[in-house]
């Protein structure tokens, strides 16, 4: 073998080898986990600010809800102007409900079934 088909030889193992120790590095590294999926549930965003809405009829819904872990159940905290609401992801009930009792029509601190 002449010297150039050995360089291209070697540049090719080292090209190879290089993809594969990448690849390694990056399963490693969790890079195919970023991708994972987010769990879903019956109750949707929208629908936690309707019921959010709805349980405080004079506050207003001043942000998008976020999915969070309240007392071990997964539920949306809706922000509302007069205080915050605790949805219930997988069946709508509200879990807490920190809006004034001027804004709920009744005592704070109630909850819905």
């Amino acid at each position: 073998m002449n010297s150039r088909t050995v360089r291209m030889f070697s540049a090719t193992i080292v090209a190879i080898m290089l993809m594969f120790v990448g690849d390694v590095i990056w399963n490693l590294s969790g890079g195919a986990a970023d991708v994972a999926e987010q769990p879903t549930y019956p109750i949707s965003l929208h629908q936690a600010s309707v019921i959010a809405q709805d349980t405080a009829t004079s506050a207003t819904v001043v942000g998008s809800p976020t999915l969070t872990s309240y007392q071990g159940a997964a539920a949306y905290v809706v922000p509302m102007d007069a205080g915050t609401i605790y949805v219930e992801a997988t069946t709508g009930r509200v879990l807490s409900n920190t809006v004034s009792a001027t804004a709920v029509g009744g005592p704070s601190g109630t909850t819905r079934d």
